[in-house]
């Protein structure tokens, strides 16, 4: 996506992927050597992409946080809102969160790794 390439740049790291999901396996490898427990999940298809991927986390033993408000989907606000429904359902109501919470959270560990 020539529109991201400036965001790219300056990632940790960047996944390519052809799923649903986050987890393929160079991410699985990314997330294993890092010993990363916690994971934030914002993205375009709440739906989908960040469904799946909050739900494969929580399968593979990882703390899931979907960041609410740096989600969104091209089907509108009402796909989106459902989409947490679900994920409420899956992984839990508490695991719900604003980039309020994550920019406080990660004030608290000094050179946190993340990756965009």
């Amino acid at each position: 996506m020539p529109e991201r390439a400036e965001a790219a740049a300056r990632a940790h790291k960047v996944i390519g992927k052809t799923g649903y999901t986050l987890f393929t396996p160079g991410a699985d490898e990314l997330i294993r050597r890092a010993d990363w427990t916690d994971l934030a999940l914002c993205g375009v298809a709440t739906e989908s992409c960040v469904l799946k991927s909050a739900a494969d986390a929580f399968e593979r033993d990882h703390a899931p946080w979907i960041v609410t408000d740096a989600c969104a989907t091209e089907a509108g606000p009402d796909v989106h809102d459902v989409g947490l429904v679900v994920a409420r359902r899956l992984i839990g109501s508490s695991q719900l969160v604003t980039t309020d919470h994550v920019v406080r959270q990660l004030a608290v560990y000094p050179g946190a790794s993340v990756l965009e």
